[in-house]
């Protein structure tokens, strides 16, 4: 009797194995067969996002279907983007970590419900609950409960890691902690402190050793490394012979619109764990194949497959999308929500279907997404070199056109569609901010008005300078020119304070007096904490 049990047991395997192939032959042949339409609309669009290069890769748990570059690594140049060009990728990182944590997890290094405070005790928010509470797994899942990028102007000033940390207790709550979704760079990036601790390594050789080379990972790197790559004289050498290294340069957008190079800003380094990675098409194929496969490369469980599927349950959900949104269009996506390293939700209409995995990357200078779909057998991942957010989102254009090809969908000009919507967010942008200046024309006070120290309880010290008839902001060692815009208020050229704002970034700084005769000011992209006015002390 146990062994016609055993023998039906091996009768059914083997008819679920027959099933499986035959499904991923499925979506093999489906992909195949407008393949060369998705090619078409990548190249036909780039244009009009003036977007210099990508690459894209698409592959199935056996098979890579497609792994090519488009365009060039460095605008006006012929430098073209192959498959093995790396590309830093920002926010995709935070698959990689929340990957790693499992992968830790399950060597013992720690427990992913290990409380914060245990292993990094300096850890404290404005929320005594959710600081007593808080969990290494609550870390990366985007639910402590701080408002959406909270923290991010600590970054942007250019402070360190562990002032980051001290000072993130500064910034009131908006949301409840665990049961609210709300994006979170520096708790991706405190996850990564964690290790390094715990280890007693750095991030980018942690990556390394769990990551990169388990899963032949052969050109991708975390950390800054690549910036001493790139701007090494040896490499500069080898580019007047055009064989420099096949990195991709970052790029912007100048204010007539078109792709100027900018430098790799080494913001996104200063919490490696939550943006540091540096990988090619062909690289994140392999890491795509091991999560379609449950965590298994070559045979072997990289990532432990209880914590794979940890990572796809959504345990919170974006519910403060707006109508319109163009990164979680809703009338193709349904209840969006996150895991660990992963968005999740619906794509679709009716009978015609979906459920995806994803997650998306973003600064000024390069754009990334990750899409995939286990149930299916597919995953997709499209790198580009022109960031940030509010001037490349050809990215989730391409996401949403593969899909509707996919689900066989009526066909739609997704890419035009955020074009012209792109578009017009900037005119409405510039056009609010000439009405507002027209209306109440004032003359600007002599520059000793404005010139001096100013001081903020969560930024610190900044000090604005006159220097050849120009004012000047500084802070941290950086420093950027205030063009005299209207009155009291002056334009900030952010991207000569820091690389990772863009040109066609609105940011500015306004001056006033407080009730006691005090000049005071707001700088726009330091808006966080209880009070963002600074104080002038001297």
């Amino acid at each position: 009797m146990i062994e016609r049990d055993n023998q039906m047991i091996r009768y059914l395997l083997i008819i679920q194995a027959i099933f499986a192939t035959l499904s991923a032959v499925t979506t093999e042949q489906k992909i195949n067969s407008f393949l060369p339409k998705f090619e078409q609309y990548i190249q036909k669009n780039m244009p009009a996002w003036a977007i210099p290069g990508m690459a894209v890769v698409i592959v199935t748990p056996t098979k890579i279907l497609l792994c090519k570059g488009f365009g060039t690594r460095e605008v006006g140049k012929n430098k073209p983007v192959d498959e093995n060009t790396i590309f830093q990728i920002a926010s995709l990182t935070k698959i990689f970590t929340a990957s790693i944590a499992g992968i830790l997890a399950d060597k013992k290094a720690f427990s992913l419900h290990d409380l914060v405070k245990k292993h990094l005790p300096e850890f404290n928010l404005s929320s005594k609950d959710a600081t007593e509470k808080a969990t290494l797994e609550d870390l990366i899942g985007h639910r402590i409960g701080i408002d959406q990028f909270a923290g991010d102007s600590l970054m942007k000033l250019g402070l360190p890691q562990m002032e980051i940390v001290k000072r993130i207790g500064m910034i009131p709550f908006t949301h409840n902690f665990r049961t609210d979704y709300t994006y979170s760079n520096q708790m991706f990036g405190f996850m990564g402190i964690i290790m390094e601790r715990l280890l007693h390594k750095k991030y980018s050789e942690i990556f390394e050793e769990y990551i990169a080379k388990p899963l032949g990972m052969t050109r991708s790197s975390a950390g800054d490394g690549i910036i001493a790559s790139q701007q090494s004289w040896w490499n500069k050498l080898k580019g007047l012979f055009g064989v420099d290294e096949n990195i991709a340069l970052c790029h912007d957008k100048n204010p007539e619109g078109q792709a100027v190079c900018i430098e790799l800003p080494s913001i996104v380094y200063v919490l490696p764990s939550t943006s540091g990675v540096n990988t090619t098409a062909h690289d994140l194929g392999i890491l795509l194949q091991c999560h379609l496969n449950d965590g298994k490369h070559d045979g072997q469980q990289i990532i432990p497959l209880n914590h794979v599927h940890e990572m796809r349950k959504s345990v919170v959900k974006h519910v403060k999308i707006k109508p319109k949104d163009m990164q979680f269009p809703s009338d193709v996506m349904h209840d969006v929500g996150y895991g660990m390293g992963w968005f999740s939700y619906d794509y679709g209409k009716g009978k015609h279907t979906v459920p995806v995995l994803e997650h998306m990357g973003g600064y000024a200078g390069q754009r990334s997404l990750a899409f995939m779909s286990p149930s299916e057998g597919f995953a997709v991942a499209i790198i580009t070199n022109l960031g940030h957010f509010n001037l490349n989102l050809y990215p989730e254009a391409l996401r949403n056109v593969f899909l509707d090809l996919f689900l066989d969908l009526e066909e739609k000009d997704w890419s035009d569609e955020y074009v012209k919507r792109k578009n017009d967010y900037y005119t409405r942008m510039r056009n609010q901010r000439t009405t507002k200046k027209l209306a109440k024309l004032t003359p600007k006070h002599e520059d000793k008005f404005y010139t001096g120290t100013y001081v903020n309880e969560m930024y610190g010290e900044i000090e604005i300078a006159s220097e050849s008839g120009m004012l000047v902001f500084k802070a941290n060692g950086r420093s950027c020119t205030l063009p005299h815009w209207n009155g009291d208020e002056f334009n900030m050229n952010g991207w000569e304070f820091n690389g990772n704002m863009s040109r066609s970034d609105p940011n500015f700084i306004e001056f006033g007096q407080n009730e006691k005769g005090q000049t005071i000011a707001y700088v726009s992209f330091l808006f966080e904490g209880k009070d963002p006015i600074f104080t002038r002390v001297k």
